[in-house]
């Protein structure tokens, strides 16, 4: 018992040996947790980049495609396939091609009616002598005029004279001979029209209902087809009798009555249809529930628009894209204003997506790619993931000897990670937007090459908008690495500093106002200080820039210069979502970026306000921030000022 308590090693090197193997090991599996949850991260990012990726190929494979229909439609195409409708606006007239697949047009020419001297005799007899044998036999001779217009007109008065003598038989006759009539108006519409409604209305009294039942399939059926050229509320008035006699009142409008509601609804607005000026545009139009692409061109005096039912969007634009779709192993999902989806799918619950706006993506309506699948999209991370478990119960055997170097070793290379891997995702998103519109307009010129000069000219300005933008990027960031290296040399010297400060806002708001925002300069009078122009100007373009971006509301970004006690104070202000209190600390750190920011999906780098403050810590400067959460933040440059 002696022997055996004598060779048992000393408590502090079991407490020794236990913080070295033990210690070591539940920290390396601590580790090999957070790295296998990096790793799992690291895969979300790339389905999520990949995906996002996609969604930008299918916008621009759909705004390829809406580009060839607007230059059919510009060209003044008249023949479309189905599903789809062109309508022309000139000179106060409406036309539809194919004409047929309009119900009704929201202006008509009139047709030409019969002298009403030529009838003054019969109307006389009918309504004041009230003499319906006689009128009979003025109308009647009054028929046989080979004037179709007098004919007509002669023909409803032979008939409502017949039907108030008794004979409505007879009446019934001459009005189906009426309704053979074409061309030509009575009464105030379409001959063919009064007639067949006219036969609908005795039989109504007569009630006989297979014949009324007949007659009014007859009467729907030729309104339908476009036989006679109507407007809406006289297309409607026959259209519900038509359909009530029929028993026909689902209510429920038929695809010709959707594209002329659409018209009438584009004709009621083409003047205000583009306030911006703009010659072309794209919208959704929901009529009756049924949601409608429109594609619109107005020049001049002429106005061309081609709405498009679902069987022509699908058929047309949606088809081109099923290889992109299949290719990049996505569902497709199109959604109108309102958020709700009217083509495809939003993919399955908890799928990594990517959503465009209709604004954003310049189509008719929101874009939502989906990931098909993302579960068996990540075979390599289980691969990984079972080779790093292996790895793990092999280091368990090395953690005797190794164990501290190995932690510290693996925080070591977690943190260089997670570094790189922030800052790499950030810089990616930012770059993403101009790479994008870079490649979406130098497609559209170079596979259009009958572009006119005003939409090459956008084409152009937009090119050079995500130009300079990334050439502010790649300075920033090139910046930064040399303010980290403490190789950045700054030339100080005298300057107007209300000057430098009124240059940069006004470059900056031609920036700006393209985006919807005003900004605001408020500063009078000299204000000298000590400085490198270069720098300080891009410190009041970075404020301003996270101004923009971290009020998504757009409004009025506000940027006052004071002078007082010795200093010169540099204010810029917006009313977004604000800074919380906890975060205000770190917020000047490099690729700190806050919780809103990522939640709301706002791109950044998170070396904006870093860049600021080293700059102004530079010129012995400080920056003071007063924020409230959703009611917007001011940024002061506090800066020494010059006699």
């Amino acid at each position: 018992m002696f022997w055996r308590r004598s060779t048992l090693p000393p408590r502090s090197l079991i407490a020794l040996i236990i913080g070295i193997t033990v210690a070591p090991l539940a920290t390396l599996l601590w580790l090999g947790w957070r790295l296998l949850e990096q790793d799992r991260l690291l895969e979300g990012q790339q389905v999520q980049q990949r995906v996002e990726r996609a969604a930008d190929l299918v916008v621009a494979a759909l705004e390829r495609a809406l580009a060839l229909s607007e230059q059919r439609l510009a060209a003044g195409s008249e023949q479309w396939p189905a599903g789809a409708v062109a309508v022309t606006f000139r000179n106060g007239r409406a036309e539809a091609h194919p004409r047929e697949r309009v119900a009704f047009l929201p202006v008509v020419q009139p047709l030409r009616e019969g002298p009403a001297a030529v009838f003054a005799r019969g109307d006389e007899l009918e309504f004041r002598a009230r003499d319906h044998a006689a009128a009979v036999k003025v109308f009647r001779e009054l028929a046989q005029s080979t004037d179709h217009a007098v004919r007509a007109g002669a023909l409803l008065g032979l008939a409502r004279n017949l039907h108030k003598a008794g004979q409505t038989q007879a009446a019934l006759a001459t009005y189906a001979q009426m309704s053979e009539i074409d061309g030509v108006s009575a009464g105030g519409a379409p001959a063919g029209l009064i007639a067949r409604y006219a036969r609908c209305k005795l039989l109504e009294e007569a009630k006989p209902q297979p014949d009324l039942r007949a007659e009014a399939r007859r009467l729907q059926s030729e309104l339908q087809s476009g036989r006679w050229t109507l407007t809406g509320p006289l297309y409607w008035l026959y259209a519900r009798d038509a359909a009530r006699w029929t028993g026909d009142a689902s209510g429920s409008l038929a695809q010709r009555e959707l594209f002329a509601e659409a018209a009438d609804a584009l004709w009621q607005r083409r003047n205000a249809i583009s306030p911006s000026g703009s010659p072309s545009g794209r919208e959704s139009l929901a009529i009756e529930e049924q949601t409608l692409a429109v594609l619109w061109h107005s020049s001049g005096g002429l106005f061309r628009a081609l709405i498009a039912a679902p069987e022509f969007v699908e058929s047309q634009w949606l088809a081109a894209l099923a290889p992109v779709l299949k290719e990049q192993r996505i569902t497709l999902g199109l959604r109108d204003p309102e958020g709700k989806v009217i083509f495809g799918t939003t993919g399955p619950a908890g799928a990594p997506r990517a959503a465009r706006s209709a604004r954003d993506a310049a189509l008719p309506w929101g874009v939502v790619a989906a990931a098909i699948d993302p579960s068996g999209q990540q075979g390599d991370f289980v691969l990984r993931r079972r080779l790093l478990i292996g790895g793990f119960l092999l280091l368990v055997s090395m953690a005797l000897a190794a164990g501290y170097l190995i932690v510290r070793s693996v925080s070591r290379e977690l943190a260089v990670a997670r570094l790189q891997s922030d800052f790499v995702s950030a810089v990616s998103h930012e770059f993403r937007t101009p790479l994008t519109a870079l490649r979406q307009f130098t497609d559209m010129l170079r596979e259009n090459k009958n572009l006119s000069d005003e939409r090459r000219e956008v084409c152009y300005q937009a090119q050079s908008r995500a130009t300079d933008r990334l050439t502010r990027l790649v300075e920033s960031v090139l910046d930064f690495g040399r303010m980290e290296a403490g190789a950045r040399r700054y030339k100080f010297e005298r300057r107007d500093c209300t000057e430098l400060v009124r240059r940069v806002v006004e470059d900056f708001r031609g920036e700006a106002g393209a985006a919807g925002y005003e900004i605001e300069f408020h500063g009078n009078g000299s204000a000298q200080i000590e400085t490198d122009a270069e720098a300080l100007s891009r410190a009041v373009w970075n404020l301003l820039d996270n101004a923009v971006k971290y009020s998504p509301d757009h409004g009025t970004i506000e940027v006052d210069l004071d002078r007082r006690d010795g200093s010169v104070r540099i204010a810029v202000r917006d009313r977004g979502i604000g800074i919380p209190a906890h975060e205000r600390a770190a917020i000047f750190g490099k690729f700190q970026r806050g919780e809103q920011a990522r939640s709301r999906g706002i791109q950044g780098t998170g070396i904006g306000l870093a860049m600021v403050d080293q700059i102004v810590k530079a010129h012995d400067g400080r920056v003071e921030v007063e924020s409230e959460p959703s009611k917007g933040s001011t940024f002061t440059i506090v800066l020494s000022a010059l006699d």
